[in-house]
């Protein structure tokens, strides 16, 4: 009896039909035209990079999602498991073009692998990202600005109704500086704040008994600051135990004031227990989520750190759209019937 011939495939990667191919290319082509007139010229980086340019570089994704393989010479490759850090690198090592002025923005779109063993996702081990990346950036200005494309990307890839959570990395990370607690404590924390566990945090950081009482309000309400801006800014304010998270929420506010006067304020929700997997990032992060669907499908932020890891200290911001579940989440929009004959 012949096999399935499913089982020719390896786990984590999959075909498409024609007709579903080319409705995601209709899609990417759309978003890549906005980028293009937007200013962000387009580049590819290698699929095959060495592991140590992961390994080396902080706050990168976990090295076991990565996909490893031995060089001719032993040394260990992985598959492109991320598109910053490549860009960022190329950034680093070109610094300038030929006519003396530094290329400021970058566009991809490009396949991402990572391991996945979630039986219920096995599906992601290879994706495709869109994104941008701009150096040289910083400010409010230049923070609402990727937002906004951020937003244009989307409604041009026709999605119906969204919403963009935007968060401040610092906030959280301003307050941890503040408490002395082992590596193992801090990460247990930020798991029960991405997943919103409120009870398991409010009875974690009860029983941390050096820490002072207004530390441990700011910890377990993080994961409450959410939704409306000027009530998630006034709690905020509240429990900020020091200037700097004050300031972090001030200029969080002048982004999303920038934003409203745009008539983009619609589309925002401020969310304070935003703390990427990827902890390079250091100022705004944002996701952007798909009504009816329940993974972000764009992710963003600053990270201003990042090239100074290769030599060449700029500030940065960017995002990535996670073509995938773009896809599946605006044909689960029209509730499966939408045409891919675009």
């Amino acid at each position: 009896m012949m096999q399935k011939l499913t089982q020719f495939v390896p786990k984590g990667v999959t075909g498409m039909e024609p007709s579903e191919f080319e409705g995601k290319e209709e899609v990417l082509s759309r978003i890549k035209q906005l980028f293009k007139k937007k200013g962000f010229h387009q580049v590819q980086t290698p699929i095959f990079e060495y592991y140590d340019l992961f390994n080396d570089i902080k706050g990168t994704i976990d090295k076991d999602q990565m996909i490893k393989l031995i060089d001719t010479d032993g040394k260990i490759l992985v598959l492109r498991p991320d598109a910053t850090i490549p860009i960022a690198r190329m950034v680093a090592e070109a610094k300038e073009t030929k006519d003396g002025k530094p290329v400021q923005k970058y566009s991809y779109v490009t396949s991402i692998f990572r391991m996945n063993n979630d039986p219920q996702n096995i599906q992601s081990r290879e994706f495709t990202q869109a994104g941008i990346e701009w150096f040289g950036s910083d400010g409010v200005q230049a923070d609402a600005e990727i937002i906004t494309l951020a937003i244009l990307s989307l409604i041009e890839a026709g999605v119906d109704a969204f919403t963009i959570d935007i968060g401040k990395a610092n906030f959280y990370k301003k307050l941890i500086e503040q408490i002395e607690l082992a590596e193992y404590e801090i990460q247990f924390i930020q798991r029960l704040i991405e997943n919103k566990n409120f009870p398991e945090l409010e009875s974690y950081v009860q029983e941390l008994m050096m820490i002072p009482a207004p530390y441990k309000e700011a910890l377990a309400a993080i994961p409450t600051l959410y939704g409306e801006p000027e009530k998630v800014f006034a709690r905020a304010n509240q429990i900020a135990v020091n200037d700097e998270m004050k300031m972090e929420i001030e200029h969080l506010e002048k982004v999303v004031r920038e934003l409203e006067a745009a008539g983009f304020g619609n589309f925002l929700t401020v969310d304070l227990g935003l703390i990427n997997h990827l902890n390079y990032y250091s100022g705004i992060v944002f996701h952007g989520y798909i009504a009816g669907y329940g993974q972000p499908v764009l992710l963003g932020g600053r990270y201003d750190g990042l090239t100074k890891q290769f030599g060449y200290d700029t500030k940065a911001i960017g995002f990535a759209i996670y073509a995938d579940h773009l896809i599946t989440a605006l044909k689960a929009q029209e509730g499966g019937t939408r045409s891919w004959n675009i």
